[in-house]
């Protein structure tokens, strides 16, 4: 199993995208999985990877969700599945001798006799296998969202969202793959901790900056120098907040 990405993020930065109250309320509370009313029950909310708190690598997809950028860091001990990788092989081949073609086309637990467990690297094999299916294979033009995707990719799709529970009781703490627009999903908000606002963009240039995709800011620094010259000061107070050191 590829594991580069599993627990060594000292080569990574990790951005998230928010709003400035949201921005506010992590710096009070910390990061929580968002909860949404619908029927008169709460449930979680989430994106294109399930429900829980998003974050990337890639700064200009962070401030697609919210003008305020923050960095973010991740506790000691967090173990995230990089999912963008090819499934091994070999591993899907034998899992299809023991349990036949149905272990890729059912959740696993519907296939595997009571009496036997997946081991954590067939576990692994098994999500990229339908990770791969779902995300990062083309499927051509016409095919991007929604009830537009292909049967196969929905099918796909469907099963991946089986794995959640079975990736957090083998240990992992979310999922994803830092290139792609995605990112990663972070089951729990506890692993994660704010470490700087980056900068606020104005909403006068927000909405321009988005449709260009924020080409025009060329790097990270710019959203800082941007900040310094035109943010808000309420979102400069929020910044020196959480740059001050805390007993």
């Amino acid at each position: 199993m590829n594991d580069d990405f599993l627990s060594d993020f000292r080569n990574h930065v990790f951005y998230h995208g928010t709003s400035l109250g949201r921005a506010e309320s992590i710096a009070r509370k910390g990061f929580r999985v968002r909860l949404n009313e619908q029927d008169g029950e709460q449930c979680c909310s989430g994106g294109n990877l399930g429900a829980g708190i998003y974050i990337t690598c890639n700064w200009r997809i962070a401030l697609w969700f919210g003008p305020t950028l923050l960095c973010v860091g991740l506790r000691p001990g967090t173990r995230l599945l990089l999912s963008g990788v090819a499934p091994e092989s070999k591993t899907i081949a034998y899992l299809q001798r023991e349990f036949g073609r149905e272990i890729l086309n059912s959740p696993p637990w519907k296939v595997i006799p009571k009496n036997k467990r997946l081991t954590s690297h067939e576990l692994v094999a098994l999500f990229r296998y339908h990770y791969c299916q779902t995300w990062e294979k083309s499927y051509g033009t016409g095919a991007e969202w929604g009830s537009r995707w292909p049967a196969e990719r929905e099918r796909h799709s469907r099963l991946l969202d089986n794995f959640r529970s079975l990736l957090i009781r083998y240990g992992f703490h979310g999922y994803g793959n830092p290139a792609d627009d995605n990112g990663i999903v972070v089951f729990a908000g506890d692993r994660l901790v704010l470490q700087e606002v980056v900068g606020e963009i104005p909403s006068s240039d927000y909405s321009a900056l988005w449709k260009s995709d924020f080409r025009s800011l060329g790097d990270v620094g710019a959203v800082r120098r941007l900040f310094q010259t035109r943010g808000s000061e309420h979102a400069r107070q929020l910044a020196q907040h959480v740059a001050a050191p805390h007993s």
